[in-house]
């Protein structure tokens, strides 16, 4: 499959560019010819499999206008080489798009690239410098992470060939951001056949900081609040047509638990943090830490994107394939 190239510099910002047609959501795979890894594009073709949506694996590097001009264009050319190496290599035989995308930083250029095709979700490797089999988001995935206007899967280093999820995670609070990654782990595993497996935790408070709130860590404030978060977290599976039976509360530090629920499940889900600009990606205390921890690749849903995976999963639930 031929490779496309998009020139630097290109303007792919202008809402002119987006086409809101009908046509399937596509799956952007962003992976760096300066460290080639196969997780992003793992990660990436088994949920265009299970979502039927059209998959792009794009390779950026970085346009020095400068530079290249100082030496005669040898050294765009160099890099535009490096990344159509880094393509065939990582593509391979996919059934998948391949297009090699320049600007001012790797992140740039994706971000770039998903508002112009109006992706459904992009897709990022971890960094080198975290454990082995955990992820570390480098600075592509901490700056997409922050800002992008879809859902944003991060994928550990190391991660088996045969990956295909079919355990779904979702980390849940009663807040819109917890009920948009609770609509998405649904429609996951809904489209999967999957297992779903939702958990809220629950932290203790071990003193207050005046008389008139008394601490509590096991006595009656906590359990209140542990009935509350069950009760919360029941209603929001039978609404979203769950069994309850999949949902559990949990005691304890929040980034503790999901790092935990990474563990048993293929991909876990959380939501945004519940402020900021409306339709974009921005990290909490508990999804930042989660995702220097995690066992499994991670999905993070922006705020306000509660209907991003029905979207993205709209192809298949239409096609019944």
């Amino acid at each position: 499959m031929s490779t496309r190239w998009v020139a630097p510099m290109m303007a792919m910002t202008s809402t002119s560019t987006i086409d809101w047609s009908p046509m399937p959501l596509p799956i952007i795979v962003g992976v760096d010819p300066l460290e080639p890894d196969r997780a992003p594009v793992t990660v990436g073709a088994a949920l265009a499999q299970l979502t039927g949506a059209p998959l792009i694996v794009a390779a950026s590097y970085l346009h020095d206008a400068i530079t290249d001009a100082v030496s005669g264009g040898r050294v765009e050319h160099d890099l535009r080489e490096q990344a159509e190496t880094a393509l065939r290599d990582l593509a391979g035989d996919l059934a998948a798009e391949r297009v090699v995308v320049a600007g001012f930083s790797a992140a740039h250029a994706l971000h770039d690239l998903a508002v112009e095709r109006n992706a459904g979700l992009i897709v990022v490797g971890s960094s080198r410098r975290g454990r082995f089999g955990r992820l570390a988001p480098g600075t592509t995935a901490e700056r997409l992470l922050h800002g992008a206007q879809c859902p944003v899967a991060v994928a550990p280093r190391g991660l088996a060939e045969d990956w295909t999820p079919r355990g779904f995670g979702v980390g849940f609070v009663d807040l819109d951001e917890g009920h948009h990654a609770l609509r998405a782990a649904v429609a996951f595993a809904d489209v999967a056949g999957g297992t779903l497996e939702a958990v809220t935790a629950v932290q203790p408070m071990f003193f207050a900081r005046g008389a008139a709130i008394a601490p509590y860590d096991t006595g009656a404030g906590g359990e209140a609040a542990r009935e509350a978060a069950e009760r919360s977290l029941r209603r929001a599976l039978e609404e979203s047509g769950r069994d309850t039976s999949e949902g559990c509360i949990l005691v304890g530090e929040p980034v503790d638990a999901l790092v935990g629920l990474s563990d048993r499940v293929d991909l876990l889900i959380c939501g945004s943090r519940g402020y900021g600009p409306i339709e974009s990606v921005l990290l909490g205390g508990v999804s930042h830490g989660l995702m220097r921890d995690a066992h499994c690749p991670v999905l993070v849903i922006p705020r306000g994107g509660g209907d991003a995976i029905d979207l993205l999963t709209a192809t298949r639930a239409s096609t019944g394939t």
